[in-house]
Formats: structure tokens, C-alpha cells, sequence
């Protein structure tokens, strides 16, 4: 049936306008039922005659000017009497436009027995066809008429068969695969045009899946001829090698030498946009012969940021199987790498350092280029970060991988982009993540899509862009799990969890963690001690302090043992000074806070210089307290880091409130609420807005206007924006664009936190904050 539209279209040179409806068993003896479905009428009586005839009239009109109209009744077995006599009416009256009447039946169902329907089969103009004897528009003929035509037009059928298998209806190109003289091949392309045997324009690369249904039929020995041949005659052409190599890929074997010399040409000439592509020749020439071992090596390095996991099963087997000290060479560092992406290798200072030995030990071109190379550069980038040695020389590594047009692995500029965000140059190290995630979306690159989108998600979780981390966790874990096989990370999910925790949606984050169960994270330091953080942040945000210390300081004898000093790496001291506060352990807070002092000091940035400001502001008291606060929110005004800031700014607030000072308790309060609403930090713009609420600021639902109140109240009783709409007779636009401005001014995400915006002041209790003495 859909066939038949379609031509109907071709023909008159318009879009069709169709009314389709399936008839119904327990429809068949109600008059007018399948009618009333195809005009959209409602109601269950017969329609008297008048009314049928202003339906026909309605029909016609409602049918855009000049286009074909097409009512199209499916299982019409089941059609009830009155229809197929509207229907015989319709058909026998004038029309201005073309009109087409389609009644197909199921096969194998008997014939209708209403009279009406054998009428119709009378009237001129009717014609009965069996649907399974169409070929539609442009389309290769079933496997049968194949058969057919290779009987009583066996020439046609080779020439179709070459043109596909070619890609191309160049007679000079055709005619020697189909053994035809030049003119006859031309003669017989246009005829198999005009069948439908080839499309009217080949496609450069690759044709539809019904053309390629053309060389179904051959027998399997006679199809690897031709396209063994269709390859030879397109590489003596000089046909690109991409384009000689798709037939390639076709072949059980590669039994000529130029096959696998050109294979190899084809994987060169992709390997830098179309890693993918390239992947698919080598592992094409590995297939062919397994002890090839530098096709294995340059397959494995093709595959690094595709699938690690792969990568690295091919480098063991090189290893494996060879003393030669070149081959050893070459394959060594990415040998390493692969093993750290994979976490085989731990992702240490010490690790890092191994990786940066075998580099600088690799002697081939193709594997490293000395000290200079980005990978190299890269590892010793990080391993100076995450020891929080020597901030000038890491970031200078960073800017010179950075530098390169791009660097070998994803995992190099990932690594430099990290770097540079350590340092507090955030924004920079954003625009190159957005960059290798682009890149990586472009050339198929699995793993380093996945890796990029994760670390980008954190960092736009630093930078207080919430809403934005959100939709890139998702996005990365996402692909992680249509990708389980590609380096095994846990890096997309824990970033999810730590966004969302930002959010205010504990219950998902939680449910995300628990996905995690059982994942194994001893190979990994960043994914495992973010792990702990994230575990930890959701206890904080139950109410479970002990349990969430408890997790942090896992979290942070984890870093030390690693040999990890970087204070910004994961921020655990200063969540633990906060912990601690609250548990009313304040000399133990201290230490953590002086811990955070030194590390600071060793990696001086303003975003480490303001954090441990506030660490320290949690632990003083009186004046002290108010001094250190202050420099901290002055600090963090230098960074990236808003979340920190919001934070910094609301501590500021209560210890103001609580020192009797509330007119610049309100002022503190009211800018921490702003920077998390605008940023979408729903927890931390949630306990600004119980603090503000404490020192008598105007709360946050007397900012709604009179329009958006009512709205906000609806939709927080559980009203849908339909509903809404229809009470306040507005339209459903309006509505939403009503509830995003409350969300705003809320500092909500959603409909389930309005009930809480919404409560007045004297329902949020008191405005102690975690970290502050019980």
C-alpha cells in the first residue's frame, strides 16, 4: 500500500493528502463504523444520506488544492456495507482532483461477501492486484524475478550486478566486469535504469540494501569472483583506495599481494579522520594473516580511543610473540598507555612515571618521538599535577601538547585539559574538551568520547554551570553503557552522581551509585576516590554524618597512600572539616583544615587559596571567623569554582546572622541564593534560602508575581500544564514559560521542589548548615 502512495505521488508530481483507517472485526456489521473513523466522527448511529454526502463534500475540501487524494482502507474483509457504499458514491461523483480508493486484503483471507464490495469491483476504472507482484519506485525486483531476468535477460542482470558492485555506471568500468563490448553496456545500464534494477543516480560509496540484493542470487563461489575481479578492474582505474578496499572487505580471502598493499594504503589515508574506517581494513589484513604482527601493532594504536580494552589484547599478543627488539619498542608505550586506560596499570604518580619511562625509552618514530612527544608531555603534565609539586612546569607541558594540531591519543589532551583545570585555568580546559568530544563524535571514537564528556561534565560542575554537567554526565553515560566493552570506566556514571548530587536529586544519584555495585575500582585512583566522594556526598545529604566521615576519610588515606598531594584532585579535607564541625569535633576539623593550608601552599591557585580559606573560616570562631569567610569569598571570585563560591558566601551569611548582624547576613545570603540559582545548584540555593529565611529576608516566593503565583501552587498540588492552562484560560506555552521563571526565582529544578520553595519562612526550622557545631 505504501508502495502504491508513493507512486501515486511520482505520477501526479505531488505529495499524496491520505486518509488511512484499519477496519475492525467487531466493527464489520455496523454501518457507517469504519466511516466515522476515516472522517474522525464521533458517535455510534447509521449517518443519514445527507449527511455521508456533506461528508464527501468536508473530505474534498479539507484535501490540499491540486494534490492527489488517496483513502486507503486496510483488512477491508471486515468493511462494514454503509462505508463501501459512501465509497462507491464518492468514486462515481465528480472530483476535481485525482482520487484513489485503496482496499487491500491480508493474505490468505477469504473474499469479502458484502455486495457492496463486489459492486465496486464492477465499476470502470477498479482493477484487483496481488501487492506482492509491486515493485516499488527505484527498487531491485524480488529474489525470483532476479532468477527470471537471469534466464531470459542474463546480460541485463550482469551489467546491474557489475554497476552495483562498482558503485559506478561507467561503461568502461562496467563492461569488463560484465564482458560486454562498450556500446551494448551502455544500452543495457539505461535499460536496467528504466526497470529499476540500478538507481537513477549511484551513490559515491554505497546503495541501497535492495540493489545489493542483486548479487543474493549468485552462488557464493561466483559472487567472491566478481567481486575479487570488480576490485582489480577498479584498482588498475586508480580508483581511491577506500573505495577498492569496500570490495576488499567483501573477500573470505586476500589471496593476491596487492590486495593487502592496498588494504594498508586505504588504513594510512583513513587512519587520521576515520579512525573507524581504517580499524576496519587492518582488522580486515589481521584476519587474513595473525602473525603479521606490525599490522597488529598498527591496529591496536588505531584502536586506543575506540576500544582500549581491544587495543590492548592485540598488544599483548605482539608481546607475546616477539623478542625483536624494534617490534618490542613500538609496541611497549602503547602497551602502557592502553594498560592505564584500562586501569590494568594504576593511574598513580607511579604509574604515570612507568608510562613516561617506556615513552622516553621508545626509539620508534611510529610509537613516540622522544622527550618532546604530547604523550609524553601529557604524562609528565599530570604526574607533576597530582603530586602538587611544580604548578608552572605542568602547566607548561600542558600548553604544549595542547599546541600540537592533535595529539596522538584523546587521552594526552584529556590528561593536559585536566591540568590546565587544576591550575584554575578552567575556561581554557573546557574549550579543548569540547573540542575532543566533537572530534571524538566525528571519527567514532568510542572510549575517548565517553572519557572527554565524563571529565567535561566535572568541570562544568566546577564552574557552576549545573543544568549543562548534567545533560554531558548523561550523554557520557549513555555511551558508556552502549559501549560496557571500551576501557571498563566508571568515570560517566560517577560524574552523573556528582552532578546530580549538585542538584538537589539525591534518590537518582543514589540510584546511579548503586549501579556501580560490585565495580571494581582498585585500578583506577580518579574514578575511585571520586567514587567515595560521591557515596559520601549522598550520606552528607541524608543526614548520615558518621557514615559519610567515614567515607571521606577512606577517600582521603587512599589519596596519600597513592602518593596524590594535589589539594583540588577531590576536595575530601575540606569535606571532612565540615564533617567534623557538625560532629562537634572541632580539633580534628582543624588539623583537616591545616592539612588543607599546606596543600594549598605546595599548589597555589586562587580556587585552592579560597578553599582552604574556607576550611580554616569553618574551624574559627568570633572575628576570626568573619575575616577568614570574607578573604575566602573574596579568593574564589578569582576562580572558576561558583559552587565553592555560593558555599563560601552562605557560611559567611550565618556567621554574620549569628553574630547579630543581620542586615549583612541578608546581603550574603541573598547573593548566595542568586549565584546557585543561576548556576543550578539546587542544594546549595536550597540552604541559602532556609538561611535567608532565618535572618528575615524576603523569601524567595514572595518574588513570584500575581500571574505566577497561581501556577506555581497548581503545579505544585500535581496539576499538569494542561490542566493549568485550561483553569487559568492561557495557553500551555505560557504556562511553561511561567514555571521556568518560578524554578528560577525558587532555586528548584522541577516540580518537586516547589511544595518546599513555596513553604513559608517559619517551616525551614532553623538555619544551622552542615559544618557548623551541633
Amino acid at each position: 500500500m505504501d508502495a502504491i502512495v508513493r507512486h501515486i505521488g511520482d505520477v501526479c508530481g505531488r505529495e499524496p493528502s491520505v486518509r488511512r483507517v484499519d477496519c475492525r472485526l467487531d466493527e464489520a456489521g455496523a454501518e457507517h463504523a469504519v466511516l466515522r473513523r476515516l472522517l474522525g466522527l464521533r458517535g455510534g448511529e447509521p449517518l443519514p444520506p445527507h449527511r455521508t454526502r456533506h461528508a464527501a463534500l468536508k473530505l474534498v475540501e479539507k484535501s490540499p488544492a491540486q494534490a492527489p487524494l488517496v483513502l486507503a482502507v486496510g483488512d477491508a474483509q471486515w468493511c462494514d456495507e454503509g462505508t463501501l457504499r459512501w465509497i462507491d458514491r464518492l468514486m462515481r461523483g465528480p472530483a476535481q482532483e485525482p482520487l484513489t480508493v485503496l482496499l487491500s486484503l491480508a493474505p490468505g483471507v477469504p473474499a469479502p461477501a458484502a455486495p457492496a464490495f463486489h459492486e465496486l469491483m464492477t465499476r470502470d476504472g477498479c482493477s484487483i492486484t496481488d501487492g506482492s507482484d509491486l515493485w516499488p519506485v527505484g527498487a531491485a525486483p524480488p529474489s525470483r524475478d532476479v532468477e527470471g531476468l537471469d534466464r531470459r535477460e542474463s546480460r541485463l542482470l550482469r551489467v546491474a550486478r557489475a554497476a552495483v558492485l562498482l558503485r559506478s555506471t561507467d561503461p568502461h568500468l562496467v563492461g569488463p566486469l560484465a564482458g560486454l563490448p562498450l556500446q551494448v553496456t551502455g544500452r543495457l545500464l539505461e535499460a536496467a535504469r528504466d526497470l529499476g534494477l540500478l538507481p537513477k543516480r549511484m551513490p559515491a560509496r554505497c546503495v541501497p540494501p535492495q540493489f545489493d540484493a542483486l548479487m543474493a542470487a549468485l552462488p557464493d563461489a561466483e559472487g567472491e569472483q566478481l567481486r575479487a575481479q570488480a576490485a582489480e578492474i577498479l584498482n588498475d582505474a586508480a580508483r581511491p583506495a577506500g573505495q577498492v578496499a569496500e570490495l576488499l572487505l567483501g573477500l573470505r580471502t586476500l589471496d593476491r599481494p596487492w590486495m593487502r598493499a592496498l588494504l594498508k594504503e586505504a588504513a594510512a589515508t583513513a587512519r587520521r579522520d576515520r579512525p573507524a574506517t581504517a580499524a576496519t581494513y587492518l582488522h580486515k589484513l589481521h584476519e587474513s594473516a595473525p602473525d603479521d604482527l606490525a599490522v597488529r601493532t598498527e591496529l591496536a594504536a588505531v584502536l586506543t580511543d575506540i576500544d582500549p580494552a581491544a587495543a590492548l589484547e592485540h598488544l599483548d599478543g605482539v608481546l607475546s610473540r616477539t623478542d625483536d627488539p624494534p617490534t618490542r619498542a613500538l609496541a611497549a608505550g602503547q602497551h602502557r598507555l592502553t594498560a592505564l586506560m584500562t586501569h590494568r596499570t594504576p593511574d598513580t604518580p607511579a604509574g604515570l612515571g612507568e608510562l613516561l619511562r617506556e615513552l622516553r625509552e621508545c626509539a620508534s618514530p611510529l610509537s613516540c618521538g622522544g622527550p618532546t612527544d604530547d604523550l609524553a608531555l601529557a604524562t609528565r603534565a599530570l604526574r607533576t599535577a597530582l603530586t602538587g609539586a611544580d604548578p608552572a612546569a605542568a602547566v607548561a607541558d600542558a600548553h604544549q601538547v595542547l599546541r600540537t594540531d592533535r595529539p596522538r591519543a584523546a587521552w594526552a589532551r584529556v590528561a593536559a585539559a585536566q591540568v590546565l583545570a587544576l591550575a584554575g585555568d578552567t575556561t581554557t580546559a573546557l574549550g579543548h574538551l569540547d573540542r575532543t568530544v566533537t572530534d571524538s563524535r566525528r571519527r567514532e571514537e568510542a572510549w575517548a568520547q565517553c572519557h572527554a564528556g565524563s571529565v567535561r561534565a566535572l568541570l562544568l560542575l566546577e564552574s557552576g554551570r549545573a543544568d549543562d554537567a548534567v545533560e554531558a554526565a548523561l550523554a557520557a553515560s549513555s555511551l558508556a553503557e552502549e559501549q560496557e566493552r571500551t576501557g571498563r570506566t566508571g568515570l560517566a556514571p560517577i560524574s552523573l552522581a556528582l552532578t546530580l548530587v549538585a542538584r538537589g536529586d539525591l534518590d537518582r544519584s543514589e540510584s546511579v551509585l548503586r549501579r556501580l555495585d560490585g565495580h571494581d575500582f582498585d585500578g583506577s585512583v580518579r574514578e575511585h576516590h571520586l567514587h567515595l566522594t560521591a557515596r559520601a556526598l549522598v550520606e552528607r545529604g541524608r543526614g548520615r554524618t558518621e557514615q559519610a566521615l567515614r567515607l571521606m576519610e577512606r577517600c582521603g588515606a587512599g589519596l596519600t597512600a597513592a602518593g596524590i598531594k594535589n589539594p583540588l584532585f577531590t576536595t575530601w579535607w575540606l569535606h571532612s572539616t565540615e564533617l567534623l564541625m557538625t560532629l562537634g569535633r572541632t580539633g580534628d576539623a582543624a588539623e583537616r583544615a591545616e592539612l588543607g593550608r599546606h596543600l594549598a601552599e605546595q599548589w597555589p591557585t586562587p580556587r585552592s587559596t579560597g578553599l582552604s580559606l574556607l576550611a580554616r573560616g569553618m574551624v574559627a570562631t568570633g572575628a576570626d571567623r568573619v575575616e577568614l569567610l570574607t578573604e575566602s569569598v573574596r579568593v574564589l571570585q578569582d576562580s572558576s569554582d561558583h559552587h565553592s563560591r555560593a558555599l563560601a558566601e552562605m557560611r559567611l551569611g550565618t556567621t554574620l546572622l549569628r553574630l547579630g548582624d543581620e542586615k549583612a547576613a541578608r546581603g550574603r545570603l541573598h547573593a548566595a541564593r542568586a549565584t546557585a540559582v543561576r548556576c543550578g545548584l539546587t542544594a546549595v540555593a536550597g540552604q541559602a534560602r532556609v538561611a535567608l529565611a532565618a535572618a528575615g529576608g524576603r523569601p524567595a516566593s514572595v518574588a513570584l508575581s500575581k500571574a505566577e503565583r497561581p501556577v506555581a501552587e497548581m503545579a505544585a498540588a500535581g496539576a499538569t500544564n494542561r490542566t493549568i492552562a485550561d483553569t487559568l484560560c492561557l495557553t500551555v506555552r505560557t504556562i511553561e514559560y511561567h514555571l521556568t521563571s518560578v524554578y528560577r526565582k525558587l532555586g528548584v529544578t522541577g516540580r518537586a521542589g516547589l511544595a518546599h520553595g513555596l513553604a513559608s519562612p517559619g517551616a525551614h526550622g532553623s538555619a544551622r548548615l552542615p559544618g557548623e557545631e551541633r
